[in-house]
């Protein structure tokens, strides 16, 4: 397996209690090792629990409890039991994800269906399970996407899916709102798994030139490592200061510019 490129942080999480859902690659296990690198008591969990080991021997840390997001008995056995193990919980996030690229009249019900699953039911049965043991000044997360304002052609089971768990986490801020909800707004990065389940090669070129067309920006990428540090140490800060609501959070590539003319630097 090839090493992580963990950027070096000073981000202080010792004693968080952190669960992350969809923990097994891409910027899920990237945010599961920069929590572990910080310092905190992390349970990692995703549907392949042989990947997670490997994280967990990679990152020196970590406790794995396999589960799949969108059956509620699990769910509620995954909370229960990282709870124990850690004692309770401060942070939860919620990162798993499943996207398709294909036009939207070509799209088959039960596609919706299962991306729906996992976008949308997945992360409020872990939210609803989540809050029995969440403290009072804890926290979850959950990973949207910058494609609910995009509109990318070919992309709306995903994008659609993400902006009905955006006007869920809302709806969690008004029915408990003793608690806090976070929205991550998620832009590209790379290496993760997710392109490998988007669809046939060709679909995913044709859109790619479609997006490229209605100006989205397609070349430049984040790295994972980089996106899980920076979150890490953005809801680490958000825990240590409970007086201030982190309602929002956004994370995208740097657009390249120019370099200064010289005498302007």
């Amino acid at each position: 397996m090839n090493p992580r490129r963990v950027p070096a942080t000073s981000t202080d999480a010792s004693g968080r209690r952190v669960v992350v859902v969809g923990a097994s690659s891409g910027i899920g296990a990237a945010i599961a090792g920069a929590a572990i690198a910080a310092g905190a008591e992390v349970v990692l969990s995703a549907r392949r629990p042989d990947k997670l080991a490997e994280l967990v021997v990679e990152h020196g840390g970590g406790h794995v409890i396999a589960a799949d997001a969108t059956d509620p008995d699990e769910v509620r056995a995954l909370l229960d039991a990282a709870a124990a193990h850690l004692g309770g919980i401060d942070l939860v996030v919620y990162v798993a994800g499943a996207g398709l690229v294909q036009p939207l009249a070509e799209i088959e019900p039960q596609r919706w269906l299962d991306i729906f699953e996992v976008n949308v039911i997945g992360a409020n049965l872990v939210a609803g399970a989540a809050l029995d043991h969440l403290e009072d000044d804890g926290m979850i997360a959950f990973i949207s996407s910058r494609t609910v304002d995009d509109v990318n052609a070919h992309f709306a089971a995903y994008s659609a899916t993400k902006a009905a768990l955006d006007q869920c986490i809302a709806t969690w801020r008004v029915e408990h709102p003793s608690r806090r909800f976070v929205r991550v707004v998620m832009g590209n990065a790379q290496p993760t798994e997710f392109a490998d389940h988007m669809g046939d090669p060709e679909a995913v070129g044709v859109a790619l030139s479609r997006w490229i067309e209605q100006g989205i920006n397609v070349s430049t990428m984040m790295n994972t490592d980089d996106v899980g540090a920076a979150l890490v140490a953005a809801l680490t800060a958000a825990l240590d200061h409970p007086d201030i609501d982190s309602s929002e959070l956004r994370f995208d590539a740097r657009t390249p510019h120019p370099a200064a003319p010289e005498g302007n630097q």
